[in-house]
């Protein structure tokens, strides 16, 4: 990569020269290193790609030997997933087609969102509990906001969605 990238979350490299960079491309890269820590999903700005060049690859680091790539696509998404697991089972026995590489890598993107969402929970309760004001004010999943009110400072035991 160029001197315009920055290191994020041990081995995602990001562009900071204003193009953004989504929550789904950092869990993408986060599956790819809990499914092998030597692959790495890398950006290719488009001053260093040509117009045939795809946006994303994905890079193997092995040990004692010199970086590789292993695939291409034009998003980080399930997509590219399933390339990697297509590409890593090429020598086994047991081979799955494109289509159960993709649902395995459908499964293992929604299994780290809701991962993600539980985390955001624990977080929130947590919160509830330090907290020593006699209402507390979340929004929902949806976007509600939520007064939530404690019952030892208020007559009234009730929760409003605004």
């Amino acid at each position: 990569m160029t001197i315009d990238s920055k290191l994020l979350n041990g081995n995602f490299y990001f562009p900071i020269d204003g193009h953004f960079v989504s929550q789904k491309q950092v869990r993408i890269n986060e599956i790819l290193q809990d499914y092998d820590s030597t692959l790495q999903l890398q950006w290719i700005p488009p001053s260093e790609r040509s117009t045939e060049d795809l946006a994303f690859r994905i890079i193997a680091h092995p040990p004692g030997r010199a970086p590789y790539a292993v695939c291409f696509g034009p998003d980080a998404d399930e997509r590219l997933l399933a390339k990697v697991f297509e590409a890593d089972q090429r020598n086994s026995p047991q081979k799955l087609s494109y289509i159960e590489n993709y649902e395995k890598a459908l499964e293992l993107t929604r299994a780290k969102e809701a991962e993600e969402q539980r985390e955001q929970d624990h977080e929130m309760a947590a919160s509830l509990l330090r907290n020593q004001k006699s209402y507390y004010r979340v929004r929902n999943a949806n976007g509600e906001l939520i007064d939530l009110e404690r019952p030892r400072h208020y007559q009234s035991r009730t929760t409003y969605i605004w």
